[in-house]
Parts: structure tokens; C-alpha cells; sequence
């Protein structure tokens, strides 16, 4: 399976808007937990965060049921500072590299913990982020306090 994420609609089949019990009827058969807000699926390597149960959030870490790709790139196996180069050439604005977490406002795409220990496709050679996500205005507004 192959989620492709594409900003400002969503990841694969999963559409940022979408209803939760929608996305519960696609991914059905992943589904691990629900915690709130939450839905978690793939042995929770998918999240989904809905608010007023619309998706507002997708979140992915690498799993063997999947593929997540960035414009054709896979974003698990591929050196952290390249995937942030990447997504950084489509915002209008500058980005400088941080490790740790960040966020592309434009796209609202997010950018999860770069460590060589979530480069399981590479022997842990590489920095790899260990998740990436994907939010909607709703999402963007939520973690930026306005």
C-alpha cells in the first residue's frame, strides 16, 4: 500500500476533513486503538487526529504494510536533511535544518524526531525522521496558539 501525501488534501485515502467513521471504514481492517481524539492503526504507526470527528491531522512512522512518499520520494528511506530539503523548496519561505521537530506552515506538514536509530530500511546508517505528518488550517492554528 502506498500513502502519497499530498499538502493541503491528505495522505493516500485518507483526506484532511474526512469523517471518522469514514476513515475507520478504510482502514478498518489496521485499526489498533482509539484514545479521545485519537484513532491509531498499523500497530500505531498511523495516527489520525479528528477534531468534531473530521480528520485534522495524519501522522505516519515507517511500517511494512506501507510506503509513504513525499513527491515521489519515499520519506522513510531517505537521509533526514534530504526529505527537509525537499519539502523546504515548496514553502515560500526559508527553512534551516532542526532535528528535533518542525513544522512547514505552508504545507503544514510536520517533521519528527531525525535519528539514525528510525533508519530501519538502512541498517541504522542515515539520519531518518521518525515520523512525518500531515495537518489541516485547523491543525495549523491548534499548535500555533492563535
Amino acid at each position: 500500500m502506498e500513502f502519497s501525501i499530498n499538502p493541503h488534501n491528505g495522505i493516500g485515502s485518507i483526506k484532511l476533513g474526512m469523517p471518522r467513521a469514514e476513515v475507520r471504514e478504510i482502514l478498518g481492517a489496521s485499526f489498533d486503538s482509539s484514545r479521545g481524539s485519537l484513532d491509531y492503526y498499523f500497530n500505531g504507526s498511523l495516527q489520525v487526529e479528528f477534531e468534531n470527528d473530521l480528520v485534522i491531522f495524519i501522522g505516519l512512522a515507517l511500517d511494512e504494510s506501507y510506503v509513504v512518499t513525499y513527491f515521489g520520494v519515499n520519506v522513510f528511506d531517505v537521509e533526514a536533511s534530504e526529505l527537509f530539503a525537499l519539502i523546504s523548496a515548496k514553502e515560500p519561505q526559508k527553512h534551516s535544518f532542526e532535528q528535533g521537530e518542525y513544522l512547514f506552515p505552508e504545507q503544514i506538514i510536520t517533521l519528527y524526531d531525525a535519528d539514525e536509530q528510525y533508519d530501519y530500511l538502512g541498517n541504522h546508517q542515515r539520519t531518518v525522521w521518525g515520523q512525518i505528518g500531515l495537518g489541516s488550517k485547523a491543525y495549523l492554528k491548534a499548535v500555533s496558539g492563535v
